[in-house]
């Protein structure tokens, strides 16, 4: 397959493990990310020696969302543009097109955009150190794919308040709501993802395909294209260059003067 960097990518046991590797930033989602998941995900759908995928994050996080300081350095409107509509949206396109089950191995902090993967796996496995935030508005993007999907993966209206609030869940409290299936100590997360995969063996692979495509056109391509054009509104409006200064300072921002 295309490689990147940002995303290492292996096959054993018929399962395809993507793991988001730029541990020095929290595994934050890059052009690099972004296209790196997209090739791996196009790679594992199409072999059939692969049943199942894994995602998960080196180092100490899953993800810590969009990488605000590579997304508020675009110096051009068509920048910002190509970024959502050549990078995220094929990627989100190839995720939700795959009709093999994907799990998410959260072992630390998912936020942003990385806990919207979590949130867009069918099975995700948490460590008790994991935490999860829709955080986009506090930095002014925006997490467009929980808008559209939270309310068929978990309880709507705490997708609601995790939107408006930014506010973060730890791994007990996502899995209460429905983001998380599994929450184990650090240790035992990997032997939960054998046991899950395990199971999954017995189960017809044209079965767990048919099931995806009727449980995938519940997200429409009206919902997906309201998402990507909201997405490049925010991080190119004034808002966003308020929230990923305040980030770059690590202050709070102030929108509201």
């Amino acid at each position: 397959m295309a490689t990147s960097q940002d995303v290492d990518y292996s096959v054993r046991d018929h399962t395809a493990w993507l793991t988001m590797n730029r541990p020095g930033v929290l595994n934050a989602l890059s052009k690099g990310v972004f296209r790196g998941l997209e090739l791996a995900l196009a790679s594992a759908s199409s072999d059939p020696a692969v049943h199942s995928i894994v995602i998960r994050g080196e180092g100490r996080a899953f993800s810590a969302g969009l990488d605000v300081k590579e997304v508020s350095g675009f110096a051009t409107q068509k920048e910002a543009r190509d970024f959502v509509y050549r990078l995220v949206k094929p990627f989100w396109e190839r995720f939700f097109e795959c009709e093999k089950p994907i799990l998410s191995l959260v072992d630390g902090p998912a936020y942003g955009a990385g806990a919207e993967i979590a949130l867009a796996s069918d099975i995700v496995i948490a460590s008790t150190r994991s935490t999860f935030a829709f955080s986009g508005g506090r930095v002014g993007a925006l997490c467009c794919i929980s808008a559209g999907l939270g309310q068929f993966s978990m309880i709507g209206r705490k997708v609601v308040e995790m939107n408006l609030t930014g506010a973060a869940l730890s791994a007990e409290e996502a899995r209460l709501f429905g983001l998380v299936n599994y929450v184990e100590e650090p240790g035992g997360i990997e032997n939960r993802v054998a046991k899950i995969l395990d199971e999954m063996r017995h189960v017809s692979p044209t079965s767990n395909a048919s099931f995806k495509r009727i449980h995938g056109s519940l997200i429409t391509a009206r919902i997906l294209n309201v998402a990507y054009k909201e997405l490049l509104r925010t991080i190119t409006s004034p808002d966003f260059r308020t929230g990923a200064t305040a980030f770059a300072r690590k202050e709070p921002p102030e929108y509201y003067k």
